[in-house]
């Protein structure tokens, strides 16, 4: 069964169980509306066709195991800079850097992310960035086996073999319950 995530007004909350048959096809936030309000963070390939190969979990692991994407809050920041800046919240706290690794907590401080401009990234999709930095991937398989479970993610290092990612947004919609946008 897959959770579905709510939103309250006290915070992130976790919803009654919805079947798992109603697997979605994700809808990637063109440029300009990535990052905004509810959604999911998905991994595209950086190379070729851009493939979405997963998501992150509330945790900020790697998965591709759709039962297990996390449901992401952002907050925008006006901060005087030239490019858009945000914060990412999840049930189980707030997503942050440490080091290299993405990760969400409830003891980590939120980190100010901002969007990677393109070329470098995936043209016409905003991508996250931290800093000079946004390709990602795990020192396991990339993308992770659904067998393995989820997978730490962090910045390359291009020791990791595999396919590198762009951390990028599919936003969510509906009342109470969130659910993702299907694409037709």
């Amino acid at each position: 069964m897959r959770i579905s995530t709510v939103l309250s007004l006290a915070g992130l909350a976790t919803a009654a169980p919805v079947p798992e048959a109603e697997a979605p096809k994700f809808g990637i936030a063109p440029a300009g509306q990535g990052f905004f309000g509810a959604g999911q963070v998905r991994t595209l390939w950086n190379q070729g066709d851009h493939s979405n190969l997963g998501c992150l979990t509330n945790t900020g692991l790697w998965t591709t195991n759709e039962s297990q994407c996390g449901t992401f809050v952002s907050k925008e920041l006006t901060t005087g800079y030239s490019v858009k800046t945000f914060q990412l919240f999840t049930s189980a706290g707030p997503c942050s850097i440490y080091g290299a690794k993405f990760y969400c907590d409830k003891n980590a401080t939120p980190f100010l992310f901002g969007l990677w401009p393109w070329p470098n990234s995936i043209p016409g999709v905003d991508s996250l960035r931290a800093g000079q930095y946004g390709l990602m991937a795990t020192f396991g398989n990339n993308p992770p086996l659904k067998e393995e479970g989820p997978q730490e993610i962090h910045f390359v290092t291009y020791r990791e073999t595999g396919k590198y990612v762009w951390l990028t947004w599919a936003p969510l919609r509906g009342g109470p319950i969130l659910t993702p946008v299907p694409i037709e």
